[in-house]
């Protein structure tokens, strides 16, 4: 099964959301969960693929971010922050202290469909669909990456850098995509 084979929409209260089951129980929970208040709170925008049935296959969810430089309060000190405008590439005169992002916050994909593709192919569809059809005013694609090896390889093979060197002991770990490379 392939992407084009299912039905992108957004998530309803007519959703089959008992259908969907990836492994991660806090992935699996969170659409079944909260995705629809944080989505009636304006919080976050979760998108379903479906099958036929309406048996979702796979998901993610959204929202508007801001990457900023906080000081050390966030762990980006000043050469984090310099690493980050010369790895995204951003004239001197250009730099700012704050930059539009577009948050990942959950994604998943039904266990039917592990090791099938599908989940690089979400995630290209994800860097199109933002700067295509969402068009929002918006430089990098960020998440907090479970901070275990298969999520990371994922990201990484997905164009994802880690942000930061100090979150290598955390629960999760910040990483960026720069959508300027897709333009």
């Amino acid at each position: 099964m392939a992407l084009s084979d299912l039905f992108f929409s957004e998530l309803s209260a007519q959703s089959l959301l008992d259908t969907f089951d990836c492994g991660l129980e806090d992935i699996t929970s969170f659409l079944r969960d909260d995705a629809l208040n944080y989505q009636s709170q304006g919080m976050a925008n979760t998108y379903l693929f479906q099958d036929e049935a309406g048996n979702i296959k796979a998901y993610f969810s959204i929202s508007n971010d801001c990457l900023n430089d906080l000081g050390d309060t966030k762990g980006y000190s000043n050469t984090i922050w310099n690493r980050l405008h010369r790895l995204i590439k951003i004239p001197n005169e250009k730099r700012i202290r704050q930059y539009p992002s577009i948050k990942i916050g959950r994604l998943g994909v039904h266990t039917d469909l592990h090791g099938s593709g599908i989940a690089y192919e979400m995630m290209d569809f994800i860097k199109g669909w933002v700067i295509i059809d969402h068009k929002p005013a918006v430089r990098l694609l960020i998440l907090d990456a479970i901070n275990e090896e298969k999520q990371q390889k994922y990201y990484n093979r997905n164009g994802f850098k880690f942000l930061l060197d100090s979150d290598t002991s955390s629960k999760t770990r910040i990483m960026y995509y720069d959508l300027l490379k897709l333009t």
